[in-house]
């Protein structure tokens, strides 16, 4: 009943025109469950797309790194999610969750299996992420940077053995066009690397890759396009669908009798990047980590169509500048010495471009800023930010404060300290699947070390309880009251009664932000930066139940990891992480102040406190607790200085 119930939910969250094509995919579920066969293509690769720098030109300290990873790839040490360090088999087995050790072998229709709901504690996307093919794609690139025959040999292992224990449409690895999108970008990068290894005189991997095409192109690409995700679930699924298209397409383009030209493909791009990111930069999706990751499935295809002259100057134009001011926005947005999202985010990337894929977010901020001894691979392959995207920088608006109107988010960078606020809509199109209840959350970093946080993302499917914590209000620092409801959860990616956007508006250096409910209720909290000797904020909160009747609140400052809280007068705090120190005051209008701080045996069940610096990593980390009450003082102030 709870499935039928999501799903009739679900459907109330489409117009008209999605439920007809709702309707067509059906029909072509049912006319591809038995397919075996695909129209006729031209497999002959084109030289155009990809061209490949110089090998010589790459840095030392990038042909160890990949060295080594090559020889943990190769052993079958696996890392998931960029953090996750996985022992699997040599082929994985691509039927098995090694994160549950749970086997899930599927030999029926695609269509007819529930990949959102999987027994025995397995998850989709640990199930999903060896057959991104982000292991042979590293074997390929070491293969064509180390002139390593034997890597080239192992990564073509993996695929023919994907392609034997994963036969087209049967199974979880064919249950979304975004995975078959993506595997489409791997396999044109490993041909590429591959065939640019053996050169003038190709040999036995050549003849192996040829076999390999002709097992993965056609049904990879008539599965992507046939059966790509439209309407109110589309977002960055889309985009990826459309750049493993370009890729394949640009590399061979006898594909097209297959799927979409290129022209077709060119103008689809140009749409949904600027569909997915506001004019000022910001991702439709509010969430951070998909910022990067939107971000490279637009990139990848804009040099893979541009290559093929699939795009006009103008659409060149338009896209690159809309690429640059989200590229900058990141910039803005993220701390590179303690990354942190915010909304739901899973830690993916396209392409492992990257000495250390473990800090694959530093490294791409630090190929934007210019830094290429941080960024080695992404300049090897890409050059200079500034050299292939151009943008105007984000203004400067009075009092330091960086604002983006149309994201709804804003940044401060004070002395040693840096803000982030956030007056955002829940997330993007009716379903906002990607938001967090985090409107008016404030997260703080001092000298580089992350202070105040948001809570993070958790997982997607394999803990229900921990993610409706994870992107509820009570587990975010905004006001939040009992007496109003800002959305309803219905169930994974699916949220109904989105609050508006919050207004905000800035008077000198003071940041207000509100969000109004029903005309009758208001949410209000402002920033202050403090410039005296203690430098630091003062945050002031507020909730009317009723105009002008003050009603009861919380706000729960939550801590990151590795912080130590201590209370050092009845409404003075220190906050230390490492040699970083600051100082929380607390106005006398705060009926209460419950300070929780992690003793290392709490079990998983309890979500209060709880923080996900990583998708699927956890831990417990403290919290100040407020309350206001109506009546009496109402200096609901929060005041964070250096120590």
């Amino acid at each position: 009943m709870a499935a039928l119930n999501w799903y009739w939910r679900r459907l109330r969250a489409m117009g008209p025109v999605e439920v007809a094509l709702r309707l067509r995919k059906k029909w072509f579920e049912f006319k591809d469950a038995k397919r075996d066969q695909w129209p006729s293509a031209d497999l002959s690769p084109s030289s155009a797309f990809p061209k490949l720098p110089d090998p010589a030109s790459a840095p030392e300290p990038l042909r160890e790194s990949l060295k080594r990873d090559a020889e943990r790839v190769a052993s079958g040490r696996l890392r998931f999610f960029g953090h996750l360090d996985v022992q699997a088999d040599t082929p994985p087995n691509w039927q098995r969750d090694y994160l549950a050790c749970v086997d899930m072998p599927a030999g029926e229709s695609a269509f007819k299996i529930n990949h959102r709901e999987l027994p025995d504690g397995a998850a989709i996307k640990p199930l999903w992420e060896p057959s991104r093919w982000y292991g042979p794609v590293r074997l390929a690139q070491a293969c064509w940077l180390l002139g390593n025959r034997r890597n080239g040999e192992h990564c073509l292992d993996w695929l023919e053995d994907w392609v034997a224990n994963n036969p087209p449409y049967i199974g979880w690895h064919w249950t979304s066009a975004l995975e078959s999108g993506m595997r489409l970008i791997a396999f044109t990068w490993i041909d590429a690397f591959l065939t640019a290894f053996e050169g003038q005189n190709p040999g036995d991997l050549a003849k192996r890759l040829a076999k390999l095409r002709a097992d993965i192109l056609p049904a990879h690409v008539w599965f992507t396009w046939r059966h790509r995700t439209f309407g109110s679930s589309a977002n960055n699924h889309l985009l990826g669908e459309l750049c493993g298209l370009a890729l394949a397409n640009a590399r061979w383009p006898g594909l097209a009798t297959l799927g979409p030209s290129l022209a077709t493909l060119g103008r689809l791009l140009e749409r949904e990047t600027l569909r997915q990111f506001h004019r000022d930069g910001g991702n439709f999706e509010q969430a951070l980590n998909y910022q990067f990751f939107a971000w490279e499935f637009c990139w990848e295809a804009r040099q893979a169509l541009a290559a093929a002259d699939a795009l006009p100057p103008a659409s060149c134009d338009r896209i690159d500048g809309r690429l640059g001011q989200a590229a900058r926005y990141f910039r803005e947005m993220q701390v590179p010495s303690a990354p942190w999202d915010y909304g739901d985010s899973d830690d993916a990337f396209v392409m492992p471009w990257f000495k250390d894929e473990s800090r694959a977010v530093v490294e791409w901020w630090q190929w934007i800023a210019g830094n290429a001894g941080q960024s080695p691979f992404l300049h090897l392959m890409r050059g200079d930010f500034d050299s292939c995207l151009h943008s105007d920088e984000p203004k400067t608006v009075q009092g330091g404060w960086r604002i983006f109107p149309d994201t709804g988010t804003a940044v401060n960078a004070l002395g040693h300290w840096k803000a982030r606020l956030d007056f955002s809509p829940l997330g993007a199109g009716s379903m906002a699947a990607h938001g967090h209840l985090d409107a008016q959350h404030l997260s703080l970093w001092l000298k580089g070390r992350a202070m105040v946080i948001d809570p993070g993302t958790g997982d997607y499917q394999g803990n229900p309880k921990l993610r409706n914590w994870l992107a509820s209000r009570d587990a975010h620092n905004g006001p939040c009251s009992s007496q109003v409801s800002l959305a309803r959860r219905e169930g994974p990616f699916l949220w109904a009664s989105a609050h508006s956007k919050p207004l905000q508006s800035l008077d000198g250096e003071v940041l207000e932000t509100e969000i109004r409910i029903k005309r009758t209720c208001l949410l209000a909290r402002t920033v202050k930066p403090l410039k005296s000797d203690r430098e630091g904020w003062l945050v002031t909160d507020s909730f009317e139940e009723h105009l002008g009747q003050a009603g009861e609140f919380i706000v729960r400052w939550q801590f990151a990891t590795g912080c130590e809280v201590e209370r050092i007068d009845e409404r003075a705090f220190r906050v230390a992480s490492e040699t970083v120190t600051m100082r929380v005051d607390i106005g006398i209008g705060w009926a209460l102040a419950e300070l929780w701080r992690p003793s290392g045996d709490e079990t998983v069940g309890q979500l209060e406190g709880i923080v996900s610096p990583r998708f699927m990593k956890t831990e417990h980390a403290p919290y100040l607790k407020l309350t206001a009450k109506p009546g009496g003082n109402t200096d609901f102030t929060t005041r964070f200085t250096v120590a």
